[in-house]
């Protein structure tokens, strides 16, 4: 089977969504099929050029030309690389999932059509009126030419079901990369718990993220614990990363408050490993991915009932839900995680790794690849 992946960004870019394409398409080249990506050739973000090898571990990578917003790129060249393939396989709620519905209409192309969602397009409350109107006049129609929509959590699956038949439906959760469940936690070591304690925080450095609202709940804390840092790691979006730091020094913490950017990953992992607690704020996930890295590395987590949040998250055993909003109520929860009795912790970190076992790449692959064939039968009867 030949797959043609289509995502707005890809390596060597980092985030959720590439890193679902990266890992998704190593397996399914790993199984006997052909893959390869069409990506945009710039950032989004920043603009600037995205120069990369034209291939990743036998994975070709096309990069075209956008015109239009960041929001909704307009890439119509994509079209010329859908005739090789067998299935055309979209990641997000964009330009590519209405092109690709309209040049089935129009004849451009014949082939089937699978949408992964990734959280659709509410991430934020920004322009609320006019993605409304999208979803129920442009993007239902859109995927009615699909062959399958995939959501990527029952939250994800719940909400596409108000303009996606059900039978087209199918969950299937992003797998997470092995190397986070490894046990990689000495590349940074904290020492005696008493001694060195870490708070970590990973994802975008955007204010979608509500990372603000971490530093201020840790700054009501803080006194209680002056062994205590938050580290943040994640690519920088629109210098958010020097308005925190300017937050952080505002309350006094720019010692303790490090943003170390985007890392290499098997150093990321590390450093997952070493923490105490995972900390998100964001009020949106489409997923949740950095979430499931961290209880798969045996940490657990404090994070908002969003994404896959409410399916793995199991509170007072693998980690907590919050507001988001740094009050009281909050500061009380960060302190029974922080004051958890060894033998507590050790049993947090047991059911946390657990809990993350089920989100591998294999099994996600596996039902990716079930899912692909399925479409392309379609295409072929």
């Amino acid at each position: 089977m030949r797959v043609l992946e289509v995502a707005r960004q890809f390596y060597p870019k980092v985030g959720g969504i590439e890193s679902c394409v990266l890992n998704l398409s190593r397996g399914l080249v790993a199984r006997g099929h052909t893959v390869e990506v069409v990506t945009l050739d710039r950032d989004l973000q920043s603009g600037h050029r995205l120069d990369s090898p034209a291939a990743i571990d036998a994975i070709a990578i096309h990069r075209i030309p956008y015109f239009g917003s960041r929001r909704y790129p307009v890439a119509p060249s994509w079209f010329r690389f859908a005739r090789d393939f067998d299935v055309i396989h979209i990641h997000g709620i964009d330009f590519f999932v209405d092109s690709a519905a309209l040049g089935r209409r129009f004849g451009i192309h014949r082939k089937p059509i699978v949408v992964t969602t990734h959280g659709g397009i509410f991430h934020t409350p920004a322009l609320r009126p006019i993605k409304d109107f999208y979803w129920r006049h442009v993007l239902k129609r859109s995927l009615r030419a699909a062959a399958a929509v995939v959501a990527v959590s029952e939250r994800d699956a719940a909400l596409f079901r108000s303009i996606v038949s059900r039978e087209k439906i199918d969950t299937i959760p992003n797998g997470i990369d092995s190397m986070f469940g490894e046990p990689c936690g000495s590349r940074y070591p904290i020492g005696d718990r008493r001694q060195a304690r870490r708070l970590i925080c990973v994802g975008r450095v955007s204010k979608a993220k509500a990372i603000d609202r971490v530093i201020e709940l840790f700054s009501q804390v803080a006194r209680e614990f002056p062994e205590l840092e938050l580290v943040i790691a994640g690519p920088d979006e629109n210098g958010e990363a020097d308005v925190l730091r300017r937050q952080s020094a505002a309350v006094g913490l720019e010692s303790r408050v490090r943003i170390v950017g985007a890392i290499p990953l098997d150093d990321l992992a590390g450093l997952v490993a070493s923490a105490d607690l995972f900390i998100s704020a964001a009020p949106y996930e489409g997923f949740g991915i950095t979430t499931v890295e961290a209880l798969s590395a045996g940490v657990p987590v404090m994070v908002t009932r969003t994404g896959v949040h409410e399916q793995i998250v199991r509170p007072g055993a693998n980690g907590w839900f919050w507001s988001g909003m740094p009050d009281a109520q909050a500061a009380a929860t960060l302190r029974e995680g922080l004051l958890l009795p060894d033998a507590r912790l050790h049993q947090m970190r047991l059911a946390a790794r657990a809990s993350a076992a089920p989100f591998n790449w294999d099994t996600t692959t596996d039902k990716y690849e079930r899912v692909l064939e399925s479409a392309h039968r379609q295409g072929i009867s």
